[in-house]
């Protein structure tokens, strides 16, 4: 869960930044059991809660008025840090170790405002950045399977500033995201 904040530089630029917290998670490798246990695979390793920031740009090139659709450029950048912890069935915990992960995209978000509520769009992204964390012992570099999104979403406008907004990503790394927003 992120927090962020945007900050409207003209009407067709912003910039942004956001904090927040990862709820934890499991990593599954495939490799030699875990201490004690019966031989089987994959090793399981905890992700326990840790930290995220984001910053970010956007440019409208489109504004959606008449018959043409919004068109948005988005470039953004994140890092977010926790600890692991390997699951064992018998013996002594492990030491937990670090996991970070960073993260440069850029994207391109095309769509139309219905009576000045509803917003459809697709988005289609391009992004990458190392995964940081030590497996026995040795420094592992990874990265995402895959380097692209393709998605559709909604924005709805509320009463009082608010809006409401879903999105589902199922082509490339898949996401369903959802978020409200408050215009100050």
């Amino acid at each position: 869960m992120i927090a962020s904040v945007d900050y409207r530089w003209s009407p067709e630029t912003s910039f942004g930044g956001g904090i927040g917290a990862g709820i934890g998670g499991l990593i599954a490798v495939d490799g030699s059991a875990p201490t004690g246990a019966p031989s089987m695979s994959p090793r399981r390793f905890l992700v326990l809660p840790g930290w995220e920031v984001t910053l970010s740009y956007s440019h409208r090139f489109l504004d959606g008025r008449g018959r043409a659709p919004f068109l948005l450029l988005g470039v953004a950048g994140g890092a977010s840090g926790a600890m692991t912890r390997e699951e064992v069935y018998a013996g002594p915990t492990p030491a937990p170790v670090s996991l970070y992960a960073f993260d440069v995209r850029a994207g391109l978000t095309v769509g139309k405002t219905f009576w000045n509520t509803l917003s459809p769009y697709a988005v289609v992204r391009a992004f990458g950045g190392p995964v940081l964390w030590k497996y026995d012992g040795k420094s592992v570099n990874g990265t995402d399977r895959y380097h692209f999104q393709v998605g559709a979403g909604l924005v709805t406008a509320l009463p009082r500033d608010f809006d409401v907004f879903v999105e589902g990503v199922p082509l490339g790394e898949r996401a369903l995201t959802l978020g409200l927003g408050k215009a100050l």
